[in-house]
Order: C-alpha cells, then sequence, then structure tokens
C-alpha cells in the first residue's frame, strides 16, 4: 500500500504537494476509472464522487460512477450534471483500470459492488477517504487524511496539486461534501480550512442558498409525519444521556421512497440537553440493520461502531448488524451503555 496524507498546519487542514504525487501518477498513468462508494451514499460520498468525476473528465480520462444504491431525490442537483449509476442483480461492473472507493476504504463498505469487485483481477484500487481507521483499507494506493473536513476536500487538492482549473460542476461537489460532513458548518470539523475552502469554492460559483434549498427545503408533506413518527419511536436510556431510536422496516421503506433521512431525527434528539449519544436503528428489507450513531464531545462512539463492524469518527459513526431489529437493539445498546456509564 502507498500511502498519501495530509497534515495538520497553523489549526487547519492543508495538504502539501508531495501528499498527492502518488495519486496523481496513478491516474496519469490510466485511462478507465470506476467511482464507488459506501451503501446509503450521504452529501461527502456523493460530493466527492461528483467532484472526482469530473476531473477526471477534465484530465481526459473515462470515469464511471456505480454505487449499490440510488442518491436520494434530496440530491437530484448533482445528478443534473453527474450521471450516477447503480449495479443492477446480476449485472458486471464496467471495464475499469482503477477502481476508486470514495468516503470509504474497504470493499465490503460498498455492498453489491464490492461483491461484484471482488471477482475482478489486474485493477488498481485508489482509495480517497478521511475517516478513522481508513489506512487498514483495501487501497494500493491511499489518499487519506483524519483531520481533512470531508472526503471531498481531498479532491480540492487534487485540483489544486494537479495544477487544473476547478469547474462549477466539481465546486459544486466539493462543497457538498463540506457542508454534509460539517454540519453546515455546525461541527468541530469546522475548521478554518474548511472555511477557506468553501469561501474558494463561492468564488468558483457556487451558491450556498440554492444548495441549502435542494438539500433541506424540497421535501414532501409526507416528511413532516415521518419525523413525527421518529421522534415519537424514541426512548431515552441512562438517565437521559442516551437516545434510542428504533425504526421498523415499513417505516424504513416509506421513508426511503419520499427520500426523508433519518438524519433529520438525529439532530433533533442531539439538541436534547443532557444527551451524550444518539442512537438510530433502522432495519432493512434484507435482515440487516443499520445503526447510526452522533455523540456528544464527551464520548466517542468510533469504538462502539467498531466493534459492531463498522466504524467512522469520534461523533459520528456507524454499523451494519445482522437482524432481527430487536436484536441488534440489545447487542448496540448494551456496547453503548457500558461507554457512558
Amino acid at each position: 500500500m502507498i500511502l498519501a496524507r495530509g497534515r495538520q498546519e497553523s489549526g487547519g487542514w492543508e495538504a502539501s504537494s508531495r501528499v498527492f504525487e502518488r495519486a496523481l501518477a496513478l491516474i496519469q498513468e490510466n485511462q478507465r476509472f470506476l467511482i464507488s462508494g459506501h451503501v446509503d451514499p450521504d452529501g461527502d460520498c456523493l460530493g466527492t464522487q461528483a467532484a472526482l468525476y469530473h476531473f477526471l473528465l477534465q484530465s481526459g480520462k473515462q470515469a464511471t460512477i456505480i454505487n449499490p444504491g440510488l442518491p436520494e431525490p434530496v440530491y437530484g442537483f448533482l445528478a443534473e450534471h453527474t450521471p450516477f449509476g447503480v449495479l443492477g442483480e446480476g449485472d458486471k461492473l464496467p471495464e475499469h483500470d482503477v477502481h476508486v472507493l470514495t468516503d470509504c476504504s474497504t470493499l465490503d463498505r460498498t455492498g453489491c459492488v464490492g461483491q461484484a469487485a471482488q471477482q475482478v483481477t489486474g485493477v488498481q484500487r485508489l482509495v480517497i477517504d478521511h475517516h478513522v481507521g481508513g489506512d487498514q483499507g483495501d487501497g494500493d494506493v491511499l489518499l487519506w487524511d483524519p483531520e481533512a473536513p470531508s472526503s471531498g476536500s481531498l479532491i480540492y487538492d487534487l485540483f489544486r496539486k494537479g495544477g487544473m482549473p476547478m469547474s462549477p460542476e466539481a465546486a459544486e461537489g466539493v462543497f457538498v461534501s463540506i457542508v454534509a460532513d460539517t454540519g453546515w458548518f455546525r461541527y468541530s470539523n469546522t475548521t478554518d480550512g474548511a472555511l477557506a475552502i468553501a469561501a474558494d469554492l463561492v468564488v468558483h460559483g457556487v451558491k450556498p442558498h440554492l444548495i441549502y434549498n435542494a438539500m433541506y427545503r424540497s421535501r414532501p408533506v409526507e416528511t413532516v409525519d415521518l419525523l413525527a413518527q421518529g421522534l415519537a419511536r424514541t426512548r431515552f436510556e441512562a438517565d437521559g444521556r442516551v437516545a434510542v431510536c428504533e425504526l421498523p422496516v415499513d417505516y424504513v421503506t416509506r421513508a426511503e421512497r419520499c427520500g426523508f433521512h433519518s438524519d433529520v431525527v438525529l439532530d433533533q434528539l442531539r439538541s436534547v440537553e443532557g444527551v451524550d449519544v444518539v442512537m438510530i436503528l433502522k432495519a432493512r428489507t434484507d435482515g440487516r440493520v443499520k445503526i447510526s450513531l452522533r455523540a456528544s464531545d464527551r464520548v466517542d462512539v468510533d469504538g462502539v461502531a467498531r466493534e459492531l463492524g463498522g466504524g467512522g469518527h469520534r461523533k459520528a459513526a456507524g454499523a451494519e448488524m445482522d437482524g432481527p431489529l430487536e436484536a441488534a437493539v440489545g447487542v448496540a445498546l448494551g456496547l453503548v451503555l457500558d461507554l457512558v456509564r
């Protein structure tokens, strides 16, 4: 594995020129690129893919994005200029020289895409990620920095270090990645570096108010009921320090149909005084359970996620487990209660 990593400078994140030399060389030496991200791709994953896609096109390369699922409808504005493909049942991956994993570092995080990729030989893998533990992934070349505000911020530097002008489409992708992972500049990873990148992206033509409207002011009326139901399914443990929300299959299916994301419920629960950990567990139609964890400054949930086979950041992490929902809740909650005691 060849590791490219950024460094912390003057309180903000900045990458040195040599960090990206191997990644740029890999891109220059190859022609066909497959870009994939994790299951249930979020704003950071999709924004990173959009920015990288346009970087590759500007470099004269062939690029195809194939994910295990479609983007949420709120990211439709990205799909207007970036084709997000989905691997259908029985489909084969397109021919490629390099497989790029975005916002994750292991093939198993990419679901059915990763399963198909296991059957492909003779390709190199480039990981572009900022999660803790990303250096333990499946990349032959690793563009990784846990201090970066988002995975997409690495693409911003890829443009700079490659000496390439950033297109409006790529700038929009990077901006989406940053606002998604900094919670629109509310979280602790909102460094001076993150703000400096965002300011430069606005210079490149990004319209923050239009992106905000698309992401948060375009949801159907049905999402109000889903928010109410999600909050109603919440209980508090450990004297109010842990909020647990269990979402059954019918709820999750309905939410997916209308583009409602459980992060809306998470944000409401995180605002409750005294809550150190918010857990949302979603039962999937395939029998698996997705677990999302958010924490206050006093708690580190990355370790819990890792014990469950996942990972992430100190204050935001996740994992997947075998069902049924009740059994998954018992295991995950036990670990969280041990954490806050």
